[in-house]
């Protein structure tokens, strides 16, 4: 499958945090064109500057170009409160919100650090790896799980994805990373425990980020369809507080990237692994 049906989240409102390039991007794109109102969010909704650039307002463009719809909205997902504020202005404009998807990750900030051991890192690495991710997560988890429950009592999704990979359980990259991602792999698992009462579902999805050798490297919006598949899945209660690689949920759901391409699971050690 190459395209997304477009009426398989028809009429749902889908928060994407950190929407504006890579993975979050590809995630609001495909539940944008699965028929979903995106709301896209990312520290501004203009271009960014630096080589990166990118921006959730060309995320919603490009959604729209599909035959979506949805908005982007500027958020420094970095600060608790502000977070808040823009749940409780959804809440207030919109009226409920059926999946929160958390991919805020500063990979700009992060990506010199690849490689290097815990004394070589800079003094802020943990703060832009561990507490700005984790903690932005842990704040939309809690002010939007009342709309998340209104969603799943009317049958709608009810769904928090929180973008994670297997450095949560094997090291990958350095230690920071590890930490950070480890610690989004609790907040799923003891969040799904607190929010199983409500019929909220919460999982972690693992992209895979480097292609496998002979193969074509997996697609952000590979990742968007393993999301918007796990959204319609009437059987997506039973992954609650668990993880899935994206090619898992390929596997399960037949579908390809937006280039026809289909995607084997990835092993967990790898050469950016120092455990074999």
């Amino acid at each position: 499958m190459t395209d997304t049906n477009p009426t398989l989240l028809a009429g749902q409102v889908a928060l994407v945090l950190g929407a504006s390039r890579s993975i979050g991007r590809g995630i609001a794109i495909e539940l944008g064109a699965a028929g979903a109102y995106v709301i896209a969010v990312s520290r501004t909704t203009g271009a960014s500057e630096g080589a990166r650039g990118g921006s959730s307002q060309e995320t919603i463009d490009m959604i729209r170009d599909l035959g979506g719809d949805g908005e982007a909205i500027a958020c420094d997902c970095a600060d608790y409160d502000a977070v808040g504020r823009l749940i409780d202005d959804i809440r207030t404009r919109h009226g409920r919100i059926d999946i929160l998807i958390n991919s805020v990750f500063l990979a700009g900030e992060f990506f010199p650090s690849i490689g290097q051991r815990i004394w070589e890192t800079s003094a802020d690495l943990f703060e832009q790896v561990v507490t700005i991710p984790t903690r932005a997560a842990y704040a939309a988890i809690r002010h939007a799980t009342p709309l998340l429950a209104d969603s799943a009592k009317a049958g709608r999704a009810g769904l928090i994805v929180n973008i994670s990979g297997r450095a949560g359980t094997a090291y990958r990259y350095n230690v920071a990373y590890g930490v950070g991602k480890a610690a989004i792999e609790r907040l799923t698992r003891d969040a799904a425990l607190d929010l199983r009462e409500l019929g909220v579902t919460i999982a972690s999805i693992w992209p895979n980020g480097h292609a496998l050798p002979g193969q074509p490297p997996e697609t952000p919006r590979y990742t968007g369809r393993a999301i918007a598949h796990l959204a319609a899945s009437p059987d997506r209660a039973a992954l609650s507080g668990q993880h899935r690689w994206s090619a898992e949920l390929g596997a399960d759901h037949g579908f390809s990237d937006e280039f026809g391409h289909f995607h084997p699971v990835p092993p967990l050690i790898d050469e950016y692994s120092l455990e074999r």
